[in-house]
């Protein structure tokens, strides 16, 4: 799992801020092991920085009616961010078996296999 406190030299509230608009961009962030979690924590640490630098994404000011209009944090990430997260995750849950495939020969006996065999040829 990766926590806040894996973003370093960020403010906790921001770390924590950037995480969990990470995992809405991918959900199974959590999941990850290894060097694709390291890859990620990168990703993330990168957001993390840049959105520090720029004042968490001001989008205008105004000085007269003393507004400021704040970005929304899922655009933090570039486009390269969000694809990169996803892949990672799709690499990870490809090489991860689930055990949740179907095992056993489809489909039953019946008319089906009496008219095409299990590999798709016709008898």
């Amino acid at each position: 799992m990766i926590t806040y406190e894996a973003l370093t030299g960020v403010e906790t509230r921001l770390a924590r801020r950037v995480l969990s608009a990470a995992r809405s961009i991918a959900p199974a962030l959590d999941t990850l092991t290894g060097e694709r979690r390291a890859e990620a924590i990168a990703i993330l640490q990168g957001v993390a920085d840049d959105a520090a630098v720029i004042r968490r994404g001001i989008k205008s000011q105004s000085v007269a009616g003393a507004r400021v209009d704040y970005t929304p944090t899922d655009s933090w990430f570039t486009r390269d961010d969000r694809s990169s997260l996803r892949a990672l995750c799709l690499a990870e849950s490809k090489s991860t078996p689930s055990g949740a495939h179907p095992i056993g020969s489809f489909p039953k006996a019946g008319l089906i296999t009496s008219i095409w065999k299990e590999d798709g040829s016709c008898r």
